[in-house]
């Protein structure tokens, strides 16, 4: 026979074990997910990883020869910060597809939310949900 307190704990680690399965689907996509951004005038290409590493660059035509360095120089970081934001997009809308309605995906990516805050959330949200379970007190009585 199962008690409450088992029932809990048999649900959370069953809750547990879906959003380690998510997280490992959300970080093999991740892996799988590069951007290509040409620029305007093809003269310099750049894949850029789902982190927004830069893994390629290449020179799809001849253009770059008549470049001025400072120009080439200039376009290169250009097209990896393009590349960068679009990488940026894309991993936004794959992880809005993992998060829990209302979650701030596109703060979490820019930094602008404090990572010690939503812990803090997260756990005031497994005090509430372990409330109302006796206490290790309450339990050495029933004993």
């Amino acid at each position: 026979m199962s008690s409450p307190l088992n029932n809990r704990f048999e649900q959370a680690y069953a809750e547990f074990e879906e959003q380690k399965n998510a997280m490992a689907e959300f970080e093999r996509r991740l892996a799988e997910k590069a951007s290509t951004l040409t620029a305007k005038n093809r003269a310099v290409s750049v894949t850029v990883d789902g982190q927004g590493d830069v893994v390629e660059i290449s020179f799809p035509t001849g253009a770059y020869r008549k470049m001025a360095p400072a120009e080439l120089g200039a376009l290169l970081v250009e097209t990896i910060d393009a590349a960068r934001t679009q990488a940026r997009a894309g991993t936004t809308e794959l992880l809005d597809s993992f998060l829990p309605g209302g979650m701030p995906a596109f703060d979490l990516l820019n930094s602008s939310v404090e990572f010690d805050e939503i812990m803090s959330q997260a756990m005031r949200a497994a005090d509430r949900m372990f409330s109302n379970l006796p206490s290790s007190g309450a339990r050495r009585e029933e004993s």
